[in-house]
């Protein structure tokens, strides 16, 4: 321990850094060393051990990532524990696509709301898993063994191997899983080690137009009144282990779950918020800065803003698509109004100005020192001819990504078949491992049928296809997309109907029929159907063009990077700083508190249902800010139970200055007890360019208050189910 003091004591970027009291995303192991002592003077109760322990139930037992298949410990969101037997929370729109897919015309929980009433309820969520965290540990000592002398690929090599070494002992006996993060630019390496809960299942949520009230015009605004959040229940088998979906699971009992205070919270108060944050890049240089947020935001925001138009047109026209498409259509716009704030936030902070004006003070420092000019003189300059080379990749794989594998939807499908045509490819074929694969496919086609568009999709193929024609230098054009472009003169949206007319692949009946014919021949189907060829050239200018290049760049990008870093903790030696976020569990804090956001406008830090059903009443005609009619009558008689303010109000959404960042949605807002107090899902638009520098006048987040959530449970909800279950103080 006191070595990971004195690392975090000599860690330091450059003096505008300093992190001021509601500044950081900081790592759990630290917290006592490095911020404890100021949390404790903000109001905070509970002990370093009781936020922080690998002896003692604690907080961070109680706080836990939600991921996909395949994820590799990377969640997309945070949840915690509220019950002892098993009883998570997170956003509505975190897991929004499981309640979409559980919705029919029959059982439309997206507008009534998922209500389980019983065990036999809850709805197993496909895929989704949880990690919880169950210890830090520094290995920077034993990752680097054998590193001496070493540098570029060799040292990553064996870097990699360490740690994997590490992480083989570690596991060895246990159903734990690893994974190994570096901060502070390769000068620290910390081994997170997880259990992996794989059985998950939905058990209350409330309607669409109380979980998104105010959709994607509300998104990153204020005053905001959403009611987002969602409860499910982790099961495990009867040693209380992970285990797969079975019905012989039983709920999880979790080390640790948070009681819930049902007394709010008031501006000045103390929040401790716990999470999975996804990144940052607070010491991003001035140079690249400047291309991220006025080149590649502003390419990012392009095609987010036609991929919107595409779907909201869809939509509007057939009300019965929202049921496939409303989790995207959130997906989408969630990231287009990022972007935009962060070109907005960046704008107004100066901040590129402000980077160039610590890279000088850097150099300034350099300069004074000969042996410090023998190794850091050059190195900025270095870092910013080398950028020029990344961005052209940087940009390139946006556009492979945005408007080619995740463009339309038949694209990434399709490249689920290259594994087939691998295996027809061989001089034998093993036509055993063939029908395995085309069996695995089948049940991939009825999934993607049962949630597709034909014409949607159409559209958006041929729009993206436009843009990446458009924009992308000639070098990062697929020959297919070349030579079917030149086929038809340039009109793509002839093209786009052909493709899409005579491809087996956008039709079900065709595909199914192709798959389950053992004699398929799929040398003839990739030679002939023009949408695969067009599709796979994604895939393949990616593979030779832009992965393996970009990657190179980028790796030596990352020795320039550590270099400078070197330099600066030279520079600065006695300065607080907290790594980037990383995915790892962190801790925020702060305050509950508005902000003055604009000139000529204060944002006070609570909001209340009465302002929700202004909203209805001024957007009659916009279904965003529908508000059910049950909600309305609860308003109307002051039916808010034991869960009103001291004033008989309902509050409904609040202000922190707490830092966060994407991946923290869900994170539960604890109180100076260690009592959940609201959920985290959002920040102002203002704010959101906090991930390249946290700026206490405006960085805000934005919590959903536990007393709306309990009052949605209490008075909204058909079943007590849930709320008999937790513990309310």
């Amino acid at each position: 321990m006191k070595r990971l003091l004195i690392i975090f004591l000599s860690i330091t970027f450059l003096s505008n850094f300093k992190a001021t009291a509601d500044e950081g995303m900081w790592l759990p192991l630290l917290l006592k060393e490095q911020k404890f002592a100021e949390m404790r003077k903000m109001g905070l109760r509970l002990s370093a051990e009781e936020i922080y322990s690998i002896n003692k139930a604690c907080v961070k037992d109680a706080v836990i990532g939600l991921m996909g298949e395949g994820a590799n410990l990377r969640s997309f969101g945070t949840a915690s524990f509220i019950s002892e037997s098993g009883l998570i929370i997170t956003n509505y729109h975190v897991v929004l696509s499981y309640i979409e897919r559980f919705s029919t015309e029959k059982n439309d929980f997206l507008k009534y709301g998922y209500w389980a009433k019983n065990s036999s309820e809850e709805s197993l969520c496909r895929g989704l898993q949880m990690k919880q965290l169950i210890r830090m540990e520094d290995v920077t000592d034993a990752i680097l063994v054998g590193t001496e002398g070493l540098t570029g690929a060799a040292k990553r090599d064996k870097i990699d191997q360490n740690g994997k070494e590490i992480a083989k002992s570690v596991t060895k006996g246990t159903r734990y899983e690893v994974r190994m993060q570096s901060l502070f630019g390769n000068s620290q390496y910390i081994m997170n080690v997880y259990a992996v809960y794989r059985d998950i299942r939905m058990v209350a949520a409330p309607p669409f137009a109380i979980g998104k009230f105010g959709g994607d015009k509300d998104n990153y605004s204020w005053p905001r009144h959403t009611g987002d959040f969602a409860i499910l229940r982790v099961y495990a088998n009867k040693e209380n282990k992970p285990a797969p979906f079975s019905d012989k699971n039983v709920p999880y009992k979790p080390i640790h779950y948070f009681p819930i205070s049902s007394k709010g919270v008031k501006e000045g108060d103390f929040i401790m918020i716990p999470g999975y944050p996804g990144s940052t890049r607070q010491y991003i240089p001035s140079f690249a800065l400047e291309k991220i947020i006025y080149t590649d935001n502003a390419h990012r925001v392009a095609i987010r803003k036609d991929k919107m138009q595409i779907l909201n047109s869809a939509i509007n026209e057939n009300p019965d698509l929202k049921f496939r498409y409303t989790s995207r259509l959130s997906s989408v716009g969630n990231s287009y109004l990022r972007w935009k704030g962060e070109i907005m936030g960046v704008t107004k902070m100066d901040l590129v100005n402000r980077k160039r004006e610590e890279e000088r003070k850097f150099t300034e420092w350099v300069n004074s020192d000969k042996q410090r000019v023998e190794k850091y003189g050059e190195i900025l300059k270095q870092m910013e001819d080398h950028y020029k080379d990344v961005s052209l990749y940087n940009l390139a794989e946006i556009y492979f990504n945005e408007a080619g594998i995740n463009g339309s939807e038949i694209v990434p499908f399709i490249g689920k078949f290259e594994k087939l045509a691998a295996i027809y490819s061989r001089k034998n074929l093993d036509l055993k491992a063939a029908n395995s694969e085309a069996s695995r496919l089948i049940g991939l086609t009825h999934q993607f049928f049962n949630n597709w568009d034909y014409e949607v999709d159409r559209q958006m193929f041929r729009n993206m296809l436009y843009r990446y024609y458009k924009e992308m230098p000639d070098m990062f054009k697929p020959e297919s997309m070349n030579r079917y472009i030149s086929i038809y003169n340039g009109d793509i949206e002839l093209l786009s109907k052909d493709v899409f007319e005579k491809s087996v692949f956008t039709n079900k009946t065709k595909l199914l029929a192709f798959l389950e014919n053992d004699d398929r021949d799929v040398s003839t189907l990739i030679k002939n159907d023009p949408l695969y060829q067009l599709s796979i050239g994604y895939y393949m200018v990616n593979v030779d063009k832009i992965s393996r290049q970009r990657g190179a760049l980028q790796s030596r990008l990352l020795e320039m990077n550590n270099t400078y870093i070197s330099g600066v903790l030279e520079m600065n030696s006695k300065k607080s700083l907290y790594p980037d976020a990383n995915n790892s569990q962190r801790i925020s804090y702060g305050q509950v508190k508005g902000t003055a956001a604009q000139d000529g406008m204060i944002y006070t830090s609570t909001t209340y249902l009465k302002g929700a059903n202004e909203k209805y009443l001024n957007n009659i005609e916009e279904s965003d800010f529908y508000l059910p009619k049950k909600i309305r009558d609860l308003l109307n008689n002051k039916e808010f139970g034991s869960y009103a303010t001291k004033d008989g109000k309902m509050a409904v959404n609040f202000l922190t200055n707490a830092h966060t960042t994407s991946g923290s949605s869900g994170s539960p807002v604890l109180n100076s007890k260690g009592e959940l107090v609201g959920l985290n899902f959002d920040r102002i638009w203002q704010g959101v360019a906090s991930d390249y520098k946290y700026d206490d006048d405006i960085s805000r987040s934005i919590a959903v208050d536990i007393r709306y959530i309990l009052f949605i449970l209490d008075k909204y909800s058909p079943s007590d189910y849930v709320i008999k279950e937790l513990i309310i103080k």
